[in-house]
């Protein structure tokens, strides 16, 4: 198997050093960055050039919206989502399940029945709960707190240090804020910020809810 980084910023550096140079073949970078690249891999800007020399690839990109989209020119590609890179000093239930492309930090612990999608990244200390799930492209920054039967959906980014309490329910695209803790659920593409947290709209709209 062949693995290429697509991406060649600060998160690529950082799976080329928690995974090692050799596990990888090659990086795809957009263009315009070439100049900004940071890893020291060969850098291709082309994917057809890229399915050449690599036959699966993770994803080493932040922002959710470019990483759908490249995922399907990718695939496009005829390339696949390399299994999910997991660091040994994980701890991992039997009955967990990790999707492809996804990548699981140091420290992490994902309890029995968690379901992680593809193309997540689980960062360093971040503890999931039983019976939890995450959809596709999903972020859990370092240190992030989830609790049991916990639901986070697609392109879901949950920034570090941040807690989620039992039950709730994260939609598509929210963004809960560093250190926020979140006791019910939020609503797609909202932010959710504070302790105890609070829901921040769009500037047209009345807060959703808020805890005092």
């Amino acid at each position: 198997m062949k693995i290429a980084l697509i991406g060649s910023g600060a998160l690529a550096l950082e799976l080329l050093e928690m995974f090692g140079r050799e596990r990888f073949v090659a990086a795809y970078c957009d263009p315009q960055f070439v100049a900004a690249a940071r890893i020291d891999l060969p850098l291709l800007t082309s994917l057809s050039a890229l399915a050449q020399v690599a036959t699966h690839y993770v994803l080493a990109l932040a922002d959710a919206a470019d990483r759908t989209r490249l995922e399907q020119a990718l695939q496009s590609a005829g390339m696949q989502p390399a299994p999910a890179l997991i660091l040994p000093s994980a701890v991992l239930s039997p009955s967990a399940t990790i999707g492809a492309g996804s990548v699981i930090g140091h420290g992490v612990q994902i309890g029995s029945r968690c379901r992680v999608g593809r193309h997540n990244f689980v960062m360093h200390h971040t503890v999931m709960g039983h019976d939890s799930c995450t959809g596709d492209h999903v972020v859990l920054c370092p240190g992030v707190f989830v609790s049991g039967y916990v639901t986070l959906e697609n392109a879901v980014t949950v920034q570090a240090n941040a807690a989620l309490a039992k039950g709730i329910t994260i939609g598509e695209a929210a963004l809960i804020a560093q250190g926020a803790s979140c006791f019910r659920s939020v609503p797609a593409g909202m932010q959710a910020i504070g302790n105890p947290a609070r829901i921040i709209p769009p500037a047209s709209q009345a807060p959703i809810w808020e805890i005092s």
